[in-house]
């Protein structure tokens, strides 16, 4: 399980108990998160051979990949290099084949952690990520994720996320080339990995199912595990 940019393996916390069950469950922290080290960034492919290695050193050869936001792209150009290697393949809340409107936003927030550092962009995801009746329901889970943002090295932070900024040049149309079953989800609310962006993946999938999570925003995982959870647990028994 990959999880988004400035976060790092805790954020799936809320799906261990439901998954563990029933597979054997690895998430890890992406370079230059937690407490995996940084590297210099190429591209998104740097964090592609991350995984790579993972895999490798823990001897796996099939397995099913879930990704969420950047965790997704990185499963997409997985993916699409070596697409015998997954059973199945879970994108949650991420991005593709991105237009230059669609891009816009995530150029704005790159300069602004360029120049105001991650204060800002914490807040501002803060904002888009939980609407006001979740703030106010459950104020220590939005906290959790305001907190893990700020404590990012602002310079890892920012070479990741150029990274995913820029990674639609070598992803390409990868999903093309994927052939097992795959789930698409995303929050009906969630205003960069939107419900256009996740039909635009299952179009290019040959085997896909599409989740538009009624309410939900970017951080679907954890703003709803109860609906989140039940969806890919049921996805992968029809699909193990």
């Amino acid at each position: 399980m990959i999880h988004g940019v400035g976060l790092d393996h805790t954020m799936w916390e809320p799906q261990m108990a439901a998954l563990e069950a029933s597979y054997c469950v690895v998430r890890y922290d992406m370079l230059g998160h937690g407490r995996s080290e940084s590297r210099p960034v190429d591209d998104i492919t740097t964090f592609v051979t991350q995984l790579e290695e993972l895999l490798a050193y823990l001897n796996v050869d099939e397995l099913h990949l879930v990704g969420l936001s950047m965790g997704g792209v990185i499963s997409q150009a997985f993916a699409g290099a070596s697409p015998s290697r997954l059973r199945t393949l879970v994108l949650m809340n991420t991005v593709y084949r991105r237009t230059e409107e669609e891009l816009a936003g995530m150029r704005r927030r790159l300069k602004l952690t360029r120049d105001e550092g991650l204060a800002p962009v914490a807040a501002a995801a803060v904002d888009r990520w939980f609407d006001d009746a979740f703030r106010q329901q459950f104020p220590e889970r939005v906290e959790t994720i305001r907190s893990k943002l700020l404590a990012n090295d602002v310079k890892a932070y920012t070479a990741a996320y150029a990274a995913l900024v820029e990674a639609d040049a070598i992803v390409r149309d990868a999903l093309k080339h994927v052939r097992c079953p795959a789930l698409v989800l995303t929050g009906e609310n969630d205003p960069g990995s939107t419900p256009a962006i996740a039909k635009r993946m299952v179009d290019d999938l040959d085997n896909a199912e599409l989740a538009i999570l009624p309410g939900l925003h970017h951080l679907a995982s954890w703003e709803a595990p109860q609906t989140v959870n039940p969806r890919i647990v049921e996805f992968l028994k029809a699909n193990h």
